[in-house]
């Protein structure tokens, strides 16, 4: 197959696995490989979805540049969160932080730093990503097609905003996310891809890169999880809070 007919064949079976609300097999008879088709595909997909608010980082490495895809207004709501849990394959939570944009991020050719990225941000937010997946096989999914995918992306849910400061306190941030009172995950920093603000900053940089675009004011950037995903049922309550920065709550029914 040529690179515009992966891309092209992939997109299509990613968004029919959206429209019919069904999981699929990953397709044997694409070969994907390449992390820029993976990109390719992801944004044809997002096209079809929704509107774009904002980016997700996620698939992080340390060391690594961070992978990232689309966040959409139609999934993102702002805490209390409520979702249904037939609405999805799976449903996972990860406790992150994010941050929203108050003034744009233009195009450059010279890398953005964090001291001239940290005066564009309104607000440094406690969030709740919802892990879902297109595929039947998740977790076990090769991660050029889970980029592919969105990086698993369900949903969204932002807490009130807290003052930005110089972003350090998200290095060290203490979190706790419990479901229906129970501890679920809890720990204090030690983020797997390093410090969340340097990620940020590789991630801006890394976009304006790769598309030749920047960022507009009110997007939302949400820098990964903590601490690996878990898995939330229906009728459960899940709260997440980050000390000293605020708190998110997010319900499921059935």
């Amino acid at each position: 197959m040529t690179r515009d007919e992966i891309i092209a064949a992939g997109a299509k079976c990613l968004i029919q696995a959206h429209r019919r609300a069904r999981p699929i097999p990953v397709p044997s008879d694409i070969p994907l490989v390449e992390e820029a088709d993976a990109y390719a595909i992801q944004e044809r997909v997002s096209e079809a979805l929704g509107t774009p608010a904002g980016w997700k980082l996620g698939g992080i490495v340390r060391g690594e540049t961070p992978r990232y895809s689309r966040l959409f207004a139609e999934r993102n709501q702002a805490s209390p969160g409520v979702c249904r849990r037939r609405d999805h394959q799976v449903v996972c939570l990860e406790p992150e932080l994010a941050v929203v944009l108050g003034e744009a991020i233009p195009a450059r050719e010279t890398p953005y730093t964090l001291a001239e990225i940290v005066p564009r941000v309104g607000g440094l937010h406690a969030a709740i990503e919802l892990v879902d997946s297109r595929f039947s096989s998740w977790p076990e999914v090769p991660p050029v097609w889970q980029l592919a995918d969105g990086l698993s992306h369900g949903g969204f849910v932002l807490g009130e905003a807290a003052p930005v400061g110089d972003l350090g306190q998200m290095r060290d941030a203490e979190y706790r996310l419990t479901l229906d009172g129970q501890v679920a995950l809890a720990g204090r920093g030690d983020h797997p891809g390093g410090d969340p603000a340097e990620l940020l900053v590789a991630m801006v940089n890394a976009r304006i890169t790769r598309d030749g675009e920047g960022f507009t004011a009110g997007e939302v950037i949400t820098t990964g999880t903590f601490d690996g995903v878990v898995e939330m049922r229906a009728g459960q309550q899940a709260r997440l809070v980050f000390m000293g920065i605020g708190e998110v709550v997010l319900h499921l029914t059935p």
